[in-house]
C-alpha cells in the first residue's frame, strides 16, 4: 500500500492536471512515474528517446503534444517556512533543483505547490516575466506567488504561447 505521502502528491497532481484541463480546453495528465526518470545522471536518457517519450517523463503532469516546452513540478506538504524565501530555503532549492534536472534549454519551468490550512502557490522563473500582484524575488532567479494572484488572462496566454514555441 502506498505510503499517506505519496497518496497525497498524486492527489495534488491530479488535480493540477485537472485544473489546467479545465482552463486550457486540452488534455493534461498526470505523470504515471516519478519525473527522477529523466533526471539528474538520467538526464543523457532522453538522447535515444522521442520527444513524445521524453514529455511523458519530464516533471509531473504530460501536457498535449504541441506544449513541447512545459515542464512543471507539483508539490503538495504540510506546511512551508515563508521566512526561509528571504534567506535560503534548502526545500525550495531543492524543488528547483528537481525541476531543472529534467528541463530542456527553452522549456517554461513551473512548480505547483500546496500545503495544507494555508493554501496554494506557483515558482516560476523570473526571465518568464509574468503578471502578478504580489511576489517574492527569490535566489537562482526565481519568484514565489500566490496561486490567485498568478492566474490570469495574460499568464495563462502567455504558459500557452511559450509551451507551444510561440516567442520563445
Amino acid at each position: 500500500m502506498p505510503s499517506p505521502q505519496k497518496v497525497k502528491g498524486k492527489s495534488f497532481e491530479n488535480a493540477k492536471a485537472k485544473f489546467l484541463t479545465e482552463i486550457y480546453g486540452e488534455k493534461f495528465i498526470r505523470v504515471p512515474t516519478s519525473g527522477a526518470f529523466l533526471g539528474g545522471q538520467n538526464y543523457d536518457r532522453r538522447h535515444t528517446m522521442s520527444q513524445g517519450q521524453v514529455m511523458a517523463f519530464k516533471g509531473d503532469i504530460i501536457p498535449p503534444d504541441d506544449w513541447i516546452y512545459f515542464n512543471c513540478e507539483c508539490k503538495f506538504y504540510k506546511d512551508f517556512k515563508f521566512h526561509l524565501l528571504f534567506n535560503e530555503s534548502k526545500i525550495l532549492d531543492s524543488w528547483i533543483d528537481e525541476t531543472l534536472a529534467t528541463a530542456n534549454e527553452n522549456d517554461l519551468n513551473i512548480i505547483f505547490m500546496k500545503f495544507n490550512n494555508i493554501g496554494e502557490y506557483v515558482a516560476y522563473q523570473r526571465r518568464e516575466k509574468f503578471k502578478v500582484k504580489n511576489f517574492v524575488s527569490y535566489s537562482k532567479g526565481w519568484n514565489f506567488t500566490s496561486h490567485e494572484s498568478f492566474w490570469n488572462d495574460y499568464n495563462m496566454s502567455k504558459i500557452r504561447d511559450r509551451s507551444k514555441g510561440i516567442n520563445l
